[in-house]
């Protein structure tokens, strides 16, 4: 009912669809986020992506694709409200570069999987030093034969594995 006399207002005089919700503030439909926003999500995400890429591949992965995924999103709802979305490009490329490096760490992580697992189980049984030594002795050669690295490289570079 209305509070002055006369006929009610119509859903569609008071500028509004009878058949969706109500706007919310600003004049958006309730659960749009401005378009902004998430474009600095994608940016976030998307600096993510490359750091745990670097550190713990499997969730730069996740984060990588996520960036894109919401970046590249915020770009055509930019584009559709001819608006601007900071920072879904650079959150486009980052996440980009993030998954590129984790899809290269899972690559090079199941090219190498026979050498490296046997390598930590080995380390896994040893008890002392020497034992360590002896696994060490035994499994960087296989891993440099494999990436056709010179002899002894890996002496340099082991405490990374």
């Amino acid at each position: 009912m209305s509070e002055q006399p006369g006929r009610p207002a119509h859903p569609v005089e008071q500028g509004r669809d009878p058949a969706g919700p109500p706007p919310g503030p600003l004049g958006r439909p309730p659960g749009q986020q401005p378009v902004e926003r998430t474009g600095r999500r994608a940016l976030w995400l998307g600096v993510a992506a490359l750091v745990t890429s670097l550190f713990f591949y499997p969730l730069g992965l996740v984060l990588g694709v996520a960036s894109l995924v919401i970046g590249i999103r915020a770009r055509r709802r930019a584009r559709a409200a001819r608006a601007v979305a900071p920072g879904a490009v650079p959150g486009i490329v980052l996440g980009s570069v993030g998954l590129a490096f984790a899809a290269l760490s899972v690559a090079f992580t199941a090219y190498l999987w026979p050498e490296l697992s046997g390598y930590q189980d080995c380390l896994g049984a040893a008890n002392t030093g020497t034992d360590k030594t002896a696994c060490k002795h035994e499994y960087y050669p296989k891993i440099e034969k494999k990436l056709h690295a010179p002899a002894g490289s890996m002496n340099k570079y082991g405490d990374y594995f």
